[in-house]
């Protein structure tokens, strides 16, 4: 295998699991055949397409639960970060202990991951729903799954929240916590929680696998950018719920 097939296929892994199974040979073959001599890495713009064609295939229910998941980590992975430095009642602002000491991009990030985590739970839940067919009697376990998928994400919010009122709730050394100013004690906790969100992202990948009725299935219509007539890799120019 050579090094731009192996890459090649790592990019093909943006399609679910039921997508490469009927499509990944011809969609390889493509990619390779509109390659020049010599070529190690896919072009930009073929990568582009992959990944953009993966996703909406993918659907916009399993993006939403991606974004809530990404949220959570990224919330969650703050409130491990604010336990790595002591800070002082000046540094709360918003709410949020140690805010104004925090770097530009951390607080961007911040400020969207808590926007996100408030926006996406709702609309996700509800997609999850329509995607996976809830009035059908037959869809009944997936539907559990996802709902309790659902709730596990607001347990995680909940406890990263309980654990992130540092110092009063760190959990490294539960009601000897040291007052505001004092040397940090690290809360080891979140990182668990940030595990255990990327669990649930997997979880929530498997409960939404397979397309939601046969219709969805993208053709191969399309054309790849750099194929001059080569046939794009398939869905990307559909979107699927």
């Amino acid at each position: 295998m050579t090094p731009l097939e192996r890459r090649c296929r790592w990019l093909l892994r943006a399609y679910p699991a039921w997508y490469r199974r009927d499509r990944a040979g011809e969609m390889l073959g493509t990619l390779l055949e509109a390659s020049g001599p010599g070529q190690s890495w896919p072009s930009l713009r073929d990568a582009r397409a992959l990944v953009t064609g993966g996703l909406r295939v993918r659907g916009w229910t399993w993006s939403l639960s991606m974004l809530w998941v990404v949220a959570g980590i990224v919330g969650t992975g703050y409130d491990f970060y604010i336990t790595t430095k002591p800070y002082t009642w000046a540094d709360v602002s918003l709410g949020i202990e140690g805010w104004s000491t925090d770097p530009v991009a951390v607080q961007i990030a911040v400020v969207l991951a808590t926007a996100a985590s408030l926006a996406l739970p709702i609309p996700a839940l509800i997609a999850g729903f329509i995607r996976l067919r809830s009035w059908r009697p037959r869809s009944w376990l997936r539907i559990a799954a996802w709902a309790g998928a659902w709730i596990a994400g607001f347990a995680l919010i909940y406890q990263a929240g309980v654990w992130g009122n540092y110092p009063a709730n760190c959990p490294a050394i539960a009601d000897n916590c040291p007052a505001i100013g004092s040397p940090a004690v690290v809360s080891w906790g979140e990182l668990g929680i940030c595990a255990a969100w990327l669990v649930l992202g997997a979880v929530m990948t498997w409960i939404l696998a397979g397309p939601a009725h046969r219709s969805d299935v993208p053709d191969t219509s399309s054309r790849l950018p750099s194929a001059k007539g080569s046939r794009l890799p398939p869905g990307t120019d559909d979107v699927q719920a």
